[in-house]
């Protein structure tokens, strides 16, 4: 084996995890707030429950022990926290969220988790944009 072969042989060993590494699920929103809001949630596991939180502001929450998730991170303030909805992925993994989204909850924040049979990931942070 030359040297030339050996060095590409390495580097393909090298890369192989990182390639094969899943994907965080990507939360993407559509729409105008106050007014009508779509939520599309894309690379979650198939055939999982998943559940939109929202939060007014970023920040760093650790699900608690007494809760499915139990150690689950999300990058939501836990003040004012809440699930705005729960539904489950088709079998490409995703979702879709859809409902009116008030004055009070523009400039707020978004994130998915999965239900522990989803693995309990979590997607992006999406802001709620203001009009």
């Amino acid at each position: 084996m030359n040297t030339r072969s050996l060095v590409l042989s390495t580097i393909l060993i090298v890369m192989l995890p990182v390639t094969t590494a899943s994907a965080q699920p990507v939360l993407i929103l559509d729409g105008v707030c106050p007014g009508p809001m779509h939520a599309e949630i894309q690379g979650a596991r198939p055939n999982a429950g998943i559940a939109l939180v929202y939060s007014p502001r970023r920040g760093w929450f650790r699900i608690p022990w007494y809760y499915w998730c139990e150690g689950a991170i999300l990058r939501l303030n836990p003040r004012g926290i809440q699930v705005v909805e729960s539904v489950g992925t088709d079998e490409n993994g995703s979702a879709t969220f859809e409902g009116y989204v008030s004055a009070g909850a523009c400039g707020g924040y978004l994130q998915t988790l999965s239900y522990p049979s989803g693995g309990c990931e979590t997607s992006n942070v999406v802001q709620i944009p203001e009009n």
